[in-house]
């Protein structure tokens, strides 16, 4: 990530390292860049029976990363989220959002469901 100057170039790197930290994991990638419902799905992946829908930021640092992600974006993300469900018939999974931080140096904060509580719908 370090060393590019072209944000969406940062971004997608990003994004990419956010795939295989959740692939790590037992992950299945459903979709990358996912677009409807008014807004964007940066990464959604699927275990067990939880939708995970992962909101990716890379800035200078990870307070700033998060700060970046303000209430409404987090409502934009619910609504595509609500809107894939919709389309693809997957109200039987959790919905969850986590935030993915990357600071300049490329290291992860991962900020776990960060709207609890949100139903599948």
């Amino acid at each position: 990530m370090p060393g590019s100057a072209d944000p969406r170039a940062v971004g997608a790197a990003a994004e990419r390292a956010a795939t295989w930290h959740l692939r790590w994991r037992g992950w299945r990638i459903c979709a990358r860049n996912w677009i409807g419902g008014g807004g964007e799905l940066d990464v959604v992946a699927s275990r067990w029976r939880t939708l995970l829908v992962a909101e990716v930021r890379r800035r200078v640092d990870h307070e700033v990363a998060g700060w970046s992600v303000d209430a409404a974006k987090l409502e934009r993300t619910r609504r595509a989220a609500r809107a894939l469900i919709r389309q693809h018939g997957l109200q039987r999974y959790r919905l969850r959002i986590d935030l993915f931080l990357y600071d300049a140096a490329g290291r992860l904060e991962r900020r776990r469901d960060i709207d609890a509580g949100t139903a599948a719908s």
